[in-house]
């Protein structure tokens, strides 16, 4: 006998969705817009703070470990106070609110930013703590307020327990979602397209409207009107600024007052005293970029042009002779032509403002020049600015360098690699696998001089003797000519140390002297290189503690940064 079936429940019967404080649901698809864009403001603005701090402290690890770490804890806190501000005032005007003020944060970034940097230098708590204080009074309350968006934004949209996870969810992968495109958006569109200081305005503009947009869904009309004319106001204030906008140079901006540089106890090297600081008097900005891979510019003081990449001076030109050396070590490139005569074809991987390229052009009329540059905006820089050439001997291509290498069979009697910068390398250009690379595309009895920013020994040496030591594994000579100025001190001083790597047996050095001095007769142009050539160092190089760089393990960074 069948059991009697049971009658359905009644709808009074059924379990009830458990109510939270009363207020009004909120409509979901403009709280998600309003999550969606206040995620993408933040991350876009994380990615631009290192544009805003790479003038003074440069783009190293310590940089980016201030800006990841200010921001998490930006994200933490805003976290914790969305929670609370949702619990007690779960509302429309809440949300706009937060937003408008997280626009304002966003505003008083560019507005503050020099002020509130150079005060901090002034305090100056510490080389390693310059960039984290200066990160968190710019950009954490930015980052507070937009992370507390996410929580008010839940509740907003649930009236009932069994709805928080799935609404929560939803609404923390859409400002995810948002957050993703203002990463790819800013690094690949925005920046190179628009100046950094106008890059936030904009953002702020799209947040006050982002707050109107809220209050009309809570119609609110009178912060439907504010947010909409702070949005036109920065919007056209953004327009006024114009893109790449030009600022001059103060006394700290002038200073290099990277972790780096600073913790082995330099300030800004200057071409004319590599031991004294530059200040900003008589310098003037003639062009400025925020590039997809620098905050560029070239500056002029009394005689000299210089090229600079974020707080450091890659490249310099004497305005009245441009063909003049300005730094000693871009001289040394010319030891490729020292070590092979007969060399006729030349690779350079970076340009820069192109001074030994066009030097070498000029010195010896037989050789043809290829050069490779990674950023379009330095080709540019190199022409307009620097005078260099355009000459059917010289081909300049952008790109790469290792890319080039791989694509290209041709072969090289000479190969210069001049892509480092003062607080980072690119990791790829000293491993093994692109040095096994570089090897082959050397033409018979071929020479590679590459530029590497370092110390021959103590606490500042591990990178520079690891690359070193790669390239022992790689070529049966290395050679190190250290570019050794007037008021250096010893092994441990920081300087260029020029690389050259060959697979035949190289000269001694008054062999090498005797024949350079024997080019210079015939061609006076040619630098006079007895020094450099003397200065070279036969003896190995201790190498036991550092690694071999290779493409699965290159820790430069942190062998750039790590002191013992």
């Amino acid at each position: 006998m069948s059991e009697p079936a049971h009658p359905a429940p009644s709808r009074a019967e059924r379990p009830q969705p458990i109510p939270l404080r009363q207020h009004r649901a909120a409509a979901p698809l403009p709280v998600l817009v309003t999550v969606f864009l206040c995620g993408g403001v933040l991350l876009g603005v994380e990615m631009a703070a290192s544009r805003v701090l790479a003038p003074y402290f440069g783009n190293s690890l310590f940089v980016w470990a201030a800006i990841i770490g200010v921001i998490l804890g930006g994200l933490a806190a805003g976290y914790w106070l969305g929670g609370a501000l949702a619990d007690r005032f779960p509302s429309a005007l809440t949300l706009a609110a937060v937003i408008g003020a997280g626009a304002a944060a966003v505003l008083a970034i560019p507005l503050l930013d020099r002020v509130v940097i150079e005060a901090v230098l002034e305090w100056d708590p510490g080389a390693r703590l310059d960039p984290v204080v200066c990160t968190a009074i710019l950009f954490l309350p930015m980052a507070v307020l937009l992370s507390a968006v996410g929580p008010i934004a839940v509740r907003l949209q649930v009236d009932a327990l069994q709805r928080v996870g799935r609404t929560a969810g939803r609404t923390f992968s859409v400002s995810t979602a948002g957050s993703i495109v203002g990463t790819f958006a800013t690094a690949f569109w925005l920046i190179p397209e628009f100046g950094v200081e106008q890059l936030f305005v904009l953002g702020a503009a799209a947040l006050f409207a982002t707050a109107a947009l809220v209050a009309f869904a809570g119609r609110l009309h009178a912060l439907v009107a504010l947010g909409c004319a702070l949005s036109v106001a920065a919007s056209l204030y953004a327009m006024s600024l114009g893109s790449q906008h030009i600022e001059p140079l103060t006394a700290a901006s002038a200073q290099n007052w990277s972790p780096l540089f600073r913790t082995r106890g330099y300030g800004y090297l200057d071409a004319k005293d590599p031991h004294a600081g530059v200040t900003a008097k008589d310098l003037e900005v003639r062009f400025a970029e925020d590039t997809r891979y620098h905050r560029l510019a070239v500056v002029d003081d009394a005689d000299t042009r210089y090229l600079r990449f974020d707080n450091s001076l890659q490249s310099a030109m004497y305005l009245d002779e441009p063909y003049r050396t300005r730094y000693r070590y871009t001289d040394f490139f010319h030891l490729g032509i020292a070590y092979n005569p007969d060399a006729q074809n030349v690779l350079f991987v970076g340009l820069g403002a192109g001074s030994s390229e066009k030097r070498m052009l000029r010195d010896f009329q037989r050789l043809r020049l290829q050069a490779v540059e990674l950023d379009p905006v330095v080709v540019d820089v190199a022409y307009r600015y620097f005078g260099l050439p355009r000459d059917p001997r010289l081909q300049v291509e952008v790109g790469d360098g290792r890319r080039f290498l791989a694509g290209d069979d041709r072969r090289w009697d000479v190969i210069v690699i001049d892509a480092f910068f003062a607080d980072s390398i690119p990791a790829h250009l000293v491993t093994q696998e692109f040095l096994a690379l570089v090897r082959s595309r050397l033409a018979p009895g071929g020479v590679v001089v590459t530029n590497a920013i370092g110390a021959l020994a103590g606490p500042g040496s591990r990178l520079f003797r690891s690359i070193y030591k790669t390239y022992r594994t790689s070529f049966p000579s290395v050679l190190v000519h250290p570019a050794i100025l007037s008021r250096d001190a010893g092994d441990e001083q920081y300087r260029n140390l020029i690389l050259v790597a060959t697979e035949k047996a190289t000269p001694g050095r008054q062999q090498l002297v005797d024949r350079w001095e024997a080019l210079r007769r015939g061609n006076p142009s040619v630098p006079d290189l007895r020094k450099p050539i003397l200065d070279r160092r036969d003896g190995v190089i201790p190498t036991d503690d550092v690694p071999v760089l290779t493409d699965d393990y290159a820790p430069t960074d942190a062998l750039l940064l790590l002191f013992q």
